[in-house]
Parts: structure tokens; sequence; C-alpha cells
């Protein structure tokens, strides 16, 4: 485990969300996003479906969920980071994983708390992080089906929420990626039966252990659900799932967790395309409790939440510069001018990319020993200046 000194930590940040569940993920190759022009629309205006709305998911307009923590003087918005992996190994970082059964799980509870510890200090306070990493921690049978959690996985995960906990870090949980390519496994979003299983063995006994658990920020149900739909709106090739299909597993998987812990929010993080699957509806009337999408762009440009014309908050889950380039100087530019429209655009919070060591990751905050890049000092200045920033009315997209 690398050694870093710790930042002192912003003072008194109320964050945006809580209660939450979601499962975050990040991957560390960026050239599928934002690369098509090509997004779908709607010619009408959506109106706005406020049923699912209970008194428990009442929003202002940069607040998630903020009735659920104390108010601490300073604006309720969520800065947060993804960690793609711990310890380099992401589908092995919890447990074991069917498709390499001979590979050793490399988590480690000190580099797990001093990970949290520093990220707690910079000011981040949402950690998201991705489970079902290609299948790791799920149980498969000969024919493709999910037939439970593996020990390992759930001993670590319940591990690394304590320790979460104590660094006072939320962490924002993504249940699953692309099932894509991922044999024998079958795929639970166009399968009826393998999305049965996957239902009643993985994601509600998995719940069930997250439930009441404060270490919680929301449950994400899918990763960028967008790559398993075929589609110019979708992966961008004539091969995949429909969105019927995608929007049927979403609203599936989104009820099996409401049944088991009816006061957990709930999402699913739409990707490639930026914002405009939230605009054109895609993730509408599927009793989300909160919209996701991930952006990257080196001017850190964001459009005023109002005219995404949607009916819940949004929070930006994965963010940070466009450019393939390693520029300490860009990096910070764009990082910081995304947190800040992202505030002043009316968004719920943002979560930059990547907490990792990485030497060949840009986006990442670590450099390749695992010691912070410029932009960290950035971040850290941004989440201490929250209160001094403008919440005009107009600022926060009303």
């Amino acid at each position: 485990m690398h050694t870093k000194k710790h930042l002192t930590a912003a003072a008194g940040l109320g964050l945006a969300l809580s209660m939450v569940g979601c499962g975050g993920t990040q991957a560390t190759d960026m050239s599928g996003y934002n690369t098509s022009s090509n997004t779908s629309s709607t010619s009408n205006p959506r109106s706005l479906d406020t049923s699912t709305v209970s008194s428990g998911t009442s929003f202002g307009a940069a607040t998630l969920g903020a009735k659920f923590l104390p108010v601490l003087g300073k604006a309720n918005f969520a800065i947060g980071v993804n960690v793609s992996s711990f310890d380099g190994k992401p589908d092995l970082e919890f447990g074991k994983n069917p498709l390499d059964p001979k590979g050793e799980v490399v988590y480690n509870s000190k580099t797990v708390t001093a990970a949290l510890q520093d990220i707690a200090g910079v000011g981040c306070k949402v950690v998201r992080i991705r489970l079902f990493n290609k299948l790791q921690g799920l149980k498969l049978d000969s024919n493709g089906l999910v037939t439970g959690l593996d020990d390992t996985f759930t001993k670590n995960l319940s591990d690394m929420l304590s320790r979460a906990e104590k660094s006072k870090v939320q962490v924002y949980v993504c249940l699953s990626g692309s099932w894509k390519g991922l044999s024998p496994a079958k795929d639970p979003v166009t399968d009826k039966d393998a999305r049965a299983a996957y239902l009643k063995k993985a994601v509600m006994p998995l719940v069930a252990k997250l439930k009441g658990r404060d270490g919680v920020f929301a449950i994400d149900v899918f990763d960028e659900i967008e790559s398993e739909v075929a589609g110019e709106d979708g992966n961008s090739t004539d091969k995949g799932a429909t969105w019927d299909d995608a929007r049927a597993f979403i609203k599936a998987t989104g009820e099996e967790i409401k049944s088991v812990d009816p006061h957990r929010f709930v999402t699913a993080s739409s990707g490639l395309h930026r914002w405009q699957n939230i605009k054109a509806g895609k993730f509408a009337g599927l009793g989300l409790d909160f919209y996701d999408f991930h952006v990257f762009d080196d001017a850190g440009t964001l459009p005023p939440v109002k005219d995404l014309k949607v009916d819940r908050p949004v929070l930006i889950g994965l963010c940070g510069q466009e450019s393939k380039k390693a520029d300490a100087d860009l990096q910070a530019k764009s990082d910081v001018a995304l947190l800040t429209s992202a505030f002043k655009q009316g968004f719920a919070g943002a979560l930059l990319t990547d907490y990792a060591k990485d030497a060949d990751n840009p986006q990442s905050l670590l450099d390749k020993e695992g010691k912070h890049r410029p932009v960290v000092a950035k971040i850290q200045t941004f989440a201490g200046s929250l209160s001094t920033l403008s919440t005009t009315p107009a600022a926060l997209g009303k």
C-alpha cells in the first residue's frame, strides 16, 4: 500500500444524498464516451411524473434527500470520486470470479481504509464503485444462470462499508456493467430466465445485506446500459438489446430492490451520449429516485437542469476531461470547471474519475506511485468554498 499524507477535510460539507444505495463503476478506457453526434430526442416536452415521489424523496434544486442529513451551513451538493479499483484488479476486488476460478481475491482492508480516509480528507464524501465487475462475486450454474453470491464477496463488501462509515464516506454502489461477451453467463437484460435468476439469487440477497447501512449512498442497477442497446442512441451498432429490453430490466431491478428495502434510493446511470438519453426520456417512468449521466468535457460545459425537462434530481455520476492527453493543468481546469458548472446549473452533485494508481489514465487523481496529482488540491479548495458560490434561483436551474 502506498503512503500518502492525508489532506485536512473540508469542514462541514453537507452531502446531497443519503439513505441511498448505488453501485458505481469506472471505466479506464474512455474511447467510447461522448463520440456520437446522433442522439435521440422527443418532439414534445414530457409532462412531469411525480407519482412515485414520496415524502422521503422530495428534493430541492441542488439537493437529493438532504432531509436525511444535517445541514451544516453549506450547500447540499455531493462531491465524490469513482474508484475503479482499490488494488488494481477490479475483477477480483471483493470476491471470487466465475470467469477466473483460480484468480486470487486481492481485497486488503488496510489499503481500502487508507484510500477512503484519503478521499474523505480531500473533501469527497461519495465513493462510487462497481460490484459485479465482469461477474465477480456471482456464482453460476452450468446453464449460465446466477445461483448466488460468493461468501468472500459479501464478507469483504461488508468490511468495506464499515470502513467507509468510519471514514464518513458514503458508497454509491453500481451492481452491473455490460454482460456482453461474458460467456457462459446469460445476459439478464435480454434473457428472461437469466433476469429472474439474477434478481432472485443476487440482487435481492445483496440488497438485504445493504439494508439499514448508513454508508450506502444509492444503488445504480446498471452502469451505462446504453452499452447493451443497439442503435444510434445506444452502442452505435446494430447489435444488442432494444430500449424496451433495457427499460424492462431497469424497472424490474428497481422494483425488486424496493420490495426488500423500500427506502433505498435507486437509479440507472446513462453513458455514451452525455445527457441526451436522460433528456429524451429513456429513463423516465421507471420508478427511479434520481437520474445519473456521465460526461467528459475539457471545458466543463453542462446544460441547466431545467433544460433537461426532468421530474427528478440529476446527479453527474462520472465526469472528467475528454482529452486523452496527460496534462496536469488541463485535468485541474476540467475537473474544477465540471464541479463548478454542476453546482451552478442545479445538479445534485458530481463525481470525478478516477481514484486509482494508473499512469495510463490521464483522468486519474493519482499518479502511478499513488500520490496526488495537482488536481486534488483544487478539488479540496472547491469543496471548502461551496458556501461562497452563487446559490441564486437562476444558478440552481429553477
